[in-house]
C-alpha cells in the first residue's frame, strides 16, 4: 500500500493550510493510501548547526530531537504533501528548519518520491508566492524529488478562508489522481 504523509508549516491548527492539507489526505485515504499528518508547529526540531558531523560520521545528526522520527517517516512515505502559508514572501519558520535539517539526512530518504505543495496566501498576486515556490523547486531539483502538484490558494488570510473556495477545494481533492 501507497503511503502519503503530510507536513504541515501553518503554526494555525485550524487554518486554511491545514485544512486543504488534510483535504488532501482524506481524498488519498479513500483511494485507499495510508495517510499521516505532522504539525510542524508540535515538533521540536533543532536548528541546523552546519557542524557537518551528518557527513563526517555518516551517522546523521547529533542533534536528539522530532527530526530523527520525521526523517523516517519522509524515508517511509511514497509521497509528501509540504503545506506552507506564504510568510514575508518565504515559508513559514516551522518549514524552513524542517527543510533545514534534510541536509543531514541519508540521500535514500528521498529517492522515488513525489510532492505536493500547498501554498496558501494573503495576497492574490501569482509573484507572492514565486519565492516558496522557487525555493521548492530548486531543493527538490538538488535532491531528486518529483513535484507532483502545486496548489496556491489566493486571497485567503483568516482561517477557514479556503473554504468559501469550491475550485480550490476540488483540486485538492483531486491532486492524488496525478500521483
Amino acid at each position: 500500500m501507497a503511503k502519503i504523509t503530510g507536513f504541515s508549516g501553518s503554526p494555525r491548527k485550524n487554518g486554511n493550510t491545514n485544512f486543504l492539507m488534510e483535504t488532501i489526505l482524506k481524498s488519498a485515504a479513500d483511494k485507499g493510501w495510508e495517510t499521516d499528518f505532522v504539525l510542524l508547529n508540535k515538533a521540536d526540531i533543532g536548528f541546523c548547526e552546519a557542524c557537518d558531523a551528518c557527513h563526517k560520521s555518516g551517522n546523521g545528526c547529533v542533534k536528539k530531537d522530532d527530526m530523527t522520527e520525521l526523517g523516517e517517516k519522509l524515508k517511509e512515505s511514497d509521497v509528501w504533501v509540504l503545506g506552507t502559508p506564504v510568510y514575508w514572501w518565504g515559508p513559514t519558520a516551522q518549514m524552513k528548519v524542517f527543510m533545514d535539517r534534510w541536509y543531514g539526512l541519508p540521500r535514500e530518504t528521498y529517492q522515488n518520491k513525489k510532492v505536493i505543495l500547498v501554498v496558501p496566501m494573503e495576497d492574490t498576486e501569482d509573484k507572492t508566492a514565486s519565492h516558496v515556490i522557487g525555493m521548492y523547486q530548486d531543493a527538490f531539483d538538488y535532491i531528486g524529488v518529483e513535484i507532483a502538484d502545486i496548489i496556491v490558494a489566493k486571497g485567503v488570510l483568516e482561517a477557514g478562508a479556503v473554504q468559501s473556495k469550491p475550485e480550490i477545494i476540488k483540486r485538492a481533492e483531486a491532486t492524488v489522481d496525478k500521483i
